[in-house]
C-alpha cells in the first residue's frame, strides 16, 4: 500500500511537473501566422521514462542486454538524462524515498516511439537477459512538455 502511495505521488509530480513546463495541449500549441494561415501541427512531444530498481549483479553482467537492447532504443530516439548507482545519490527534496537501489531517467523522441520500442519483440527479448543482474521496483513513462 505504502509503495503504491510513492508510486502514485511519484507519477503525479511528474505529470504536474509536465503541464507547468509546457505541456498545454496540442490545441494551444496552434498559432495562426501573419497571413492567416493556420502553422503546421508541431512534432509530437518527448516521453520520459524513469526506472528505479536494484542491481543483483555488477555492471558487466549486463553487456549482452546493453548490446541488444542499445540500438532498438537509439531507434526510438533514447538519450540518458540521469542515473544514479545507488540510494546514496539520490537528494530527497520532499516525502521518503523507500527504494534502495539505482534511478534512471531517460528521454524518447516521443510516447508513441518509447512504447512501440518497449513492446517490440526485439526488446522483449533482449529485456529477459537482465532478468538475474536486475530487480526493478517500477518503471514509468510520461509525456513531456514541447
Amino acid at each position: 500500500m505504502r509503495k503504491g502511495f510513492y508510486f502514485l505521488s511519484l507519477f503525479c509530480a511528474f505529470s504536474a511537473g509536465a503541464l507547468l513546463c509546457g505541456g498545454g495541449g496540442r490545441a494551444a500549441m496552434a498559432s495562426r501566422s501573419a497571413a492567416g494561415a493556420v502553422s503546421p501541427a508541431p512534432a509530437d512531444p518527448p516521453a520520459y521514462l524513469l526506472a528505479v530498481g536494484k542491481r543483483l549483479k555488477p555492471p558487466e553482467a549486463l553487456a549482452a542486454y546493453r548490446q541488444a537492447a542499445g540500438p532498438l532504443a537509439m531507434k526510438a530516439g533514447y538519450t540518458l538524462l540521469a542515473t544514479q548507482p545507488d540510494k546514496a545519490n539520490v537528494q530527497v527534496l520532499e516525502g521518503q524515498w523507500p527504494y534502495e537501489g539505482f534511478v534512471t531517467l531517460e528521454k524518447f523522441t516521443s510516447m508513441n516511439d518509447l512504447v512501440s520500442f518497449w513492446h517490440s519483440e526485439g526488446y522483449q527479448s533482449a529485456k529477459k537477459l537482465r532478468a538475474d543482474a536486475i530487480k526493478m521496483d517500477f518503471i514509468i513513462a510520461v509525456e513531456g512538455g514541447r
